[in-house]
């Protein structure tokens, strides 16, 4: 005869775990993994992102200095 053994799973932790993803280039917030919010150009810089009227996100103001910069040096 077989004996009924229960089935073994792998039970995930309750705990919610955060990672550190970057702090950004313009501000230096920390940018966490559970908050969102944030994003990674090319060169893999971090950079808030405000998702609010009548508000520049940190990718703005980095744009325009880029531009600004770019303007200076031709």
């Amino acid at each position: 005869m077989q004996k009924m053994v229960a089935k073994k799973t792998w039970v995930k932790s309750r705990k919610k775990i955060t990672i550190k993803c970057g702090t950004c280039l313009m501000c230096d917030r920390v940018l966490m993994s559970d908050e969102g919010g944030w994003i990674v150009n090319a060169n893999k810089d971090y950079f808030c992102e405000n998702h609010r009227a009548n508000e520049h996100s940190c990718f703005d103001e980095y744009l325009k200095q880029k531009k600004e910069w770019d303007q200076l040096n031709c």
